[in-house]
């Protein structure tokens, strides 16, 4: 049964208009629109957007990067989002005995949007969260950046608790957690499948690399964790939040083998020649080399390296409802906890002009 939303968090829809930051072909900052509170179609919820994150992924978006992998199209930014249900499809409130998703829940919004169809390759082999056969949530159709956002009621998770007014689990925490949090527990539980034990090895230290840390120590039991990033200040963050060792790149070769560490996984959260050069490098043989982040927007590997190391790349994106669930209630236990840098929607342009500049370490959650 989910508990009731507190009394001070509206669960109305005042007026008919909403203001939406938009990403429109040719421009390079989002635009300020006025549109219609959408209304949710029969399988889908209306969300009242209480805060939504943003990413790397924006940055690109805004780019018009090749690393950007779905079709440039005017819609609302923002794929990283949670709110309380304010409206219900027609199917979907006619669930019984009671529909699962309430008015007043509180939920994040999971930006992929699997087609869940039973002749699926993806879906029905467990990668739904590579399944594009529907437009992603915030990515090529309209997101979280905005008052209200619609999703499909497959697509939105209940929040442990069901009170945006948690310390743990308040929404710029939730909203980051569907891509922050989310992006690494996939990767790591799922795809490199890390065990306890192993030695882990995180290229980059920014919103992910945060969480990726956590997750690996304090979740999947990793013997050792060391972080590296051009960052001072970003190596502080690692060791304060479970990094065994943080060390700066032109260090970490030397740092390795004086130390005997041989790394089982090597995390590259930036996703640059440089880093995935490094990971090849310092990953032991029989090894696994995660490949996360989407910096440049081609990357090689030597095939000389891989073979004669016999060394495996696994590339992982996003997660699914379930990945999000299971990493919400780590947060909820303590064992992962983000750090989530609250501002107004309204500064949105200023927050991807600093990102993308490295000015933030952070994730940023955007309050509407």
């Amino acid at each position: 049964m989910i508990a009731p939303a507190p009394a001070d968090v509206a669960t109305s829809t005042p007026g008919k208009t909403m203001v939406a930051w938009r990403i429109v072909p040719g421009l390079s900052v989002p635009q300020r629109t006025i549109l219609p509170i959408p209304t949710p179609a029969v399988d889908e919820v209306l969300v009242k957007v209480l805060a939504a994150g943003v990413c790397h992924s924006d940055v690109h978006l805004l780019e018009w990067s090749t690393t950007h992998p779905f079709a440039p199209h005017t819609h609302t930014l923002g794929h990283e989002g949670a709110g309380i249900i304010v409206g219900l499809g027609e199917r979907v409130a006619a669930e019984t005995p009671n529909p699962p998703l309430a008015l007043g829940t509180f939920v994040a919004v999971l930006t992929t949007n699997a087609c869940e169809q039973p002749d699926c390759d993806r879906c029905s082999r467990g990668f739904a969260n590579v399944c594009f056969m529907r437009p992603m949530i915030g990515l090529n159709s309209d997101g979280c950046w905005a008052e209200y956002v619609v999703a499909r009621a497959s697509t939105v998770v209940p929040v442990p608790g069901n009170n945006p007014k948690s310390a743990r689990l308040a929404p710029g925490i939730v909203a980051a957690a569907t891509d922050a949090v989310m992006t690494p527990w996939h990767a790591l539980t799922r795809a490199a499948r890390v065990q306890p034990g192993q030695t882990v090895l995180v290229f980059g230290c920014g919103g992910l690399g945060i969480n990726a840390i956590q997750i690996a120590k304090h979740v999947l039991g990793a013997g050792t964790v060391v972080v590296s990033d051009v960052r001072e200040e970003s190596l502080a963050t690692a060791r304060r939040v479970g990094a065994d060792h943080a060390v700066m790149p032109s260090q970490l070769k030397a740092f390795l083998e004086e130390k005997g560490l041989l790394v089982d996984i090597a995390i590259d959260l930036v996703g640059k020649q440089v880093t995935l050069d490094a990971s090849v490098d310092l990953v032991r043989s029989g090894g696994t080399v995660l490949l996360i982040g989407l910096g440049d927007d081609v990357v090689s590997v030597n095939p000389l390296a891989m073979t004669t190391k016999q060394l495996k790349i696994v590339g992982s994106f996003g997660g699914d409802s379930q990945d999000l669930a299971d990493c919400l209630q780590a947060i909820e236990a303590g064992k992962v906890v983000p750090e989530v840098e609250e501002r107004p929607m309204d500064e949105c342009i200023q927050v991807v002009e600093d990102l993308a500049a490295g000015r933030i370490q952070s994730r940023i959650a955007l309050i509407p």
